[in-house]
């Protein structure tokens, strides 16, 4: 990045955009406590235990909106992206980071569930997501690559518009008037992915923001006001999922403690990371290498969550009882094996890749 420092610590966008990598890791490890995380403090008649119980089982619940993350990056970034090569290439580039890990991803759960080769087909296409039910198979895959699909043509009109945030405004208001005005007949399951739109244009409007030329400082009022938003965000999660609250929309309804939670969060982390950077180096240096690594395979790290983790729950389960594990190691060990795969996997694509291209490369050097 050209911005110096100084720049790059007074704009929390920009220190979103510079620390986006350790953001993806820590929402990669969120979704891996979602899915599968066991619970290390037991049920108790005891008061504080019982309270820290319910508190790991809330953390664990509500590190769902770690998906909420990866749309708002995901928007954020592909501004950038989308100046750097003309549109073929953006929509080559997008559809070679994620479609290969995915269909590696349906393949192998073929084999472990012996699937037909329809059932096959309709995963790797995405059509059960559209036809069937968006939970059929992996369902971020298929909604991020519509999201990449429409993209280029917001940007069009994104671009146009004199003021950004109306613009993000109103379309977000549209969005929710649509979404609103076709609860009666549209699949219920619908709504886990389209209630993601927001947050998704959200992440292209801070994109903006972090390449605007005049600076945008962000003071301490306004990482107190962050605190205090994403604070809002987890007790709307909180009466939302286990009071039954629900405002507006019949399913996925939690666009609103989402989106609060994940813009909120994603900030404060990149703020956080940055006070270490200046203040304590080495463990900022450590923190953000440590996040940024899981950063770096993010997604082939959520597939083999969905491909091996969640089939696989009870086997992890059992080890409990038959080599007399507490849940701690078990956790860390199935991570620790999770992790290796995603990043073994993520250097077998790119491989993959340098090979296809190879040609193509030479190609390019004897034209010039």
């Amino acid at each position: 990045m050209s911005e110096n420092k100084s720049e790059i610590t007074k704009n929390g966008f920009l220190l979103l955009s510079r620390y986006r990598g350790a953001v993806m890791g820590m929402a990669a490890i969120m979704i891996f406590v979602f899915h599968g995380w066991i619970s290390v403090i037991p049920k108790s008649p005891n008061a504080v235990i019982s309270f820290l119980h319910d508190t790991e089982f809330f953390i664990r619940r509500v590190s769902y909106f770690g998906v909420d993350i990866f749309f708002l990056i995901s928007g954020m970034g592909l501004t950038y992206a989308i100046k750097k090569d003309p549109l073929p290439k953006f929509y080559y580039r997008r559809l070679r980071r994620i479609y290969l890990p995915y269909l590696a991803a349906v393949l192998v759960s073929t084999f472990i569930n012996k699937w037909s080769f329809l059932t096959f087909l309709g995963h790797a296409t995405g059509y059960t997501f559209y036809a069937e039910h968006v939970n059929s198979y992996c369902w971020f895959v298929p909604a991020i690559i519509t999201f990449y699909i429409f993209f280029p043509l917001y940007c069009k009109a994104f671009d146009k518009a004199k003021n950004k945030f109306v613009f993000t405004t109103l379309v977000i208001l549209i969005w929710l008037a649509i979404s609103i005005a076709v609860a009666g007949f549209m699949r219920i399951d619908l709504y886990s992915f389209t209630n993601r739109i927001p947050v998704f244009i959200t992440g292209i409007y801070f994109g903006y923001l972090a390449q605007r030329k005049d600076e945008i400082v962000f003071k301490a009022r306004h990482y107190l006001l962050l605190i205090f938003t994403l604070a809002i965000g987890l007790f709307l999660y909180y009466v939302y999922v286990f009071l039954g609250f629900s405002l507006f929309l019949p399913e996925g309804k939690l666009f609103l403690p989402n989106i609060i939670m994940s813009v909120s969060l994603s900030l404060l982390v990149a703020k956080l990371i940055d006070i270490l950077m200046r203040r304590v180096t080495v463990l900022g240096k450590i923190v953000n290498y440590a996040l940024g690594f899981w950063g770096k395979f993010s997604l082939e790290l959520y597939l083999v969550y969905i491909c091996l983790l969640v089939p696989f729950f009870g086997m992890f389960v059992l080890a409990l009882s038959k080599y007399h594990l507490t849940a701690l190691p078990v956790n860390l060990i199935v991570f620790a094996i999770s992790s290796a795969i995603a990043w073994t996997a993520a250097h077998a694509f790119q491989y993959f890749w340098k090979l296809v291209e190879l040609p193509f490369s030479h190609k390019k050097t004897e034209t010039k």
